[in-house]
């Protein structure tokens, strides 16, 4: 019997079991030698070819093979022109204020660096730590710094650096929520010696090295006072001109620490609000990537030749938020109503185009660790919602909605969907579209029922903690149960990570069934691109790689 090309290519890696591992890398002017020479290891394409053929397989399939190898290994050099939202002229790379919003951290990203590093997995690797290591009982942390890593201005690293510059999410006005809530829980932190930091917290947590990957836990030298002047960073590229909300041009460290990642001689990245003025910047070859293509046209993309759309599943989901401590969404029933009413895949397919999939009002996504499966999905149940409004003694009256494009994107649209199924039951809704200017200090936790959303989190504690226990600031539907609270701070510090499994499958049951968000759907991040990139595995904790797309990517030509 013949052997198939699956046999060949089985039989190939078992002759040549390191071929996927090899790297491929491209040498700078004056070094470079072409992919057709060698590959990392020594390994040069005759000598690929032979193996391939020894193994069984054609001429056809080796060449292809080989030409996948080369395509998929990192290579230096080039410009990236990348075009992403989310700017403002009041944007700063100080980590304390860190906004979360696109442009600023993808551009806080390219200059600094965290502790320790996050994986596409979930999981992170070592960064600026390379080594840590917990007590017994979880709260005591102690991490060793790498040696040798420069920052831009020359000045060694040092340990004191590190406990600096995670301390300033503890001073009066620090931003950014994040921080603060992980930094908050920090007894003390302090310098042992020059190249090991010790943290101790107030409570146990097992999850604290993939925290510390938050992208505004960014490291500066002690001291800094402008976060925004050259000199400050130990990442991949070091400042060479930066506008708020306007434009990032990055040249390449040549002393950074790590050679797996900032592939580019330089990066240049600019802020556009207009999501089809980005889409024409990579149509018309002046973008090399851009970010957040809308979703009702990102699949023209995918039919254009050579155009890339990248599709990556996360944990983003957009919701409404009725709080639990304002009427009339204090009774439980009212919110169950209302619940019940939506038609959570209509919202998919009208408002997301297919990119997403239903959620369940919780915020654990289907690809976070301690996803509870057993729990059934919420489905369009209009005779339990009548049951659950009749006995909450709704009597038919309107029911105010706020919702912001500007904002929460594609809120006015989900809000009119859930308007008329709500009008299908019996229950009222006015859908009150407003101004994106001031909806986060005048909207947002102020007002009874807004459109709100929430970006993934590495961890189901961090995302549940940050949404829904009753300290939060974030809190959006003002949740408050002491089971809940109990139940996240036990599993927090929980060895067994069966009986911590068992933990956040409850909390998210009491999520569910009790808080006040009805959390309509998880969206796909959407990347833009021309086929000349290359990249690894895509991160989903924040969009465009996790924000950290400047450091992974690069060109494959």
């Amino acid at each position: 019997m013949a052997a198939t090309f699956s046999d060949s290519l089985a039989s190939f890696y078992l002759a040549f079991p390191l071929i996927p591992e090899i790297d491929i890398m491209e040498k700078s002017a004056g070094d470079r030698k072409s992919s057709d020479q060698f590959l990392g290891s020594g390994l040069s394409r005759r000598t690929f070819m032979q193996t391939a053929l020894a193994a069984g397989m054609s001429l056809y399939a080796s060449d292809q093979l080989w030409a996948q190898q080369v395509a998929s290994t990192p290579r230096k050099g080039g410009t990236l022109r990348l075009v992403c939202d989310g700017g403002g002229a009041t944007d700063t790379m100080e980590g304390k204020a860190s906004s979360g919003a696109d442009h600023i951290t993808c551009v806080q990203s390219s200059v600094y660096d965290t502790l320790v590093f996050p994986t596409a997995e979930g999981s992170v690797q070592s960064n600026l730590a390379e080594s840590w290591s917990s007590s017994s009982d979880g709260r005591t942390w102690e991490f060793k710094l790498k040696k040798g890593v420069e920052f831009h201005n020359g000045k060694s690293l040092t340990a004191s650096d590190v406990v600096w510059s995670l301390s300033q999410h503890a001073v009066p006005g620090a931003k950014n929520g994040d921080g603060r809530n992980i930094v908050g829980n920090f007894e003390s932190i302090r310098a042992d010696d020059s190249n090991t930091v010790i943290i101790v917290q107030k409570e146990a947590n097992r999850d604290l090295p993939i925290q510390l990957s938050a992208y505004a836990l960014l490291v500066a030298p002690e001291g800094t006072a402008n976060w925004n002047e050259p000199g400050r960073g130990t990442g991949p590229y070091m400042i060479e001109s930066f506008e708020p909300g306007v434009r990032f041009i990055g040249k390449k460290f040549q002393n950074f620490h790590r050679e797996d990642q900032g592939w580019f001689d330089s990066v240049d990245v600019g802020c556009v609000l207009e999501s089809a003025t980005r889409t024409n910047a990579l149509m018309t070859g002046a973008a090399d990537v851009i970010g957040n293509p809308e979703p009702k046209t990102a699949k023209r993309l995918s039919k254009v030749g050579g155009k890339v759309l990248e599709v990556v599943p996360s944990g983003q989901h957009f919701l409404t938020a009725m709080r639990c401590d304002a009427d009339p969404f204090t009774n439980e029933d009212l919110r169950l109503a209302i619940k019940y009413g939506i038609k959570r895949q209509e919202i998919v397919d009208k408002v997301l185009y297919g990119y997403g999939y239903v959620g369940n009002d919780h915020p654990i996504g289907k690809n976070y660790q301690y996803y509870n499966p057993d729990l059934e999905q919420r489905e369009f149940d209009p005779e339990k919602a009548r049951f659950h409004a009749k006995k909450s003694g709704y009597g038919g009256g309107v029911l105010e909605l706020k919702v912001s494009d500007g904002i929460v994107s594609g809120s006015v649209a989900y809000g009119q969907l859930m308007q008329a199924t709500l009008r299908d039951v019996g229950i009222n809704v006015e859908v009150k579209t407003v101004p994106a200017d001031g909806y986060f200090s005048n909207v947002w936790l102020k007002t009874p029922w807004c459109a709100s959303y929430q970006n993934p989190r590495p961890t189901a504690d961090w995302i549940l903690t940050n949404g829904y226990s009753s300290k939060s600031p974030f809190n959006d539907s003002g949740f408050n149960s002491p089971a809940l609270d109990k139940l996240l701070s036990s599993a927090r510090g929980e060895a067994d990570d069966q009986k911590r499994r068992q933990m956040y499958y409850e909390a998210q049951r009491i999520v569910r069934d009790g808080a006040g968000n009805t959390v309509l759907a998880f969206a796909n991040f959407l990347i833009g691109s021309t086929d000349r990139m290359g990249h690894g595995p895509i991160g989903a904790q924040r969009r465009l790689d996790d924000a950290r797309l400047t450091r992974k990517w690069w060109f494959k030509t």
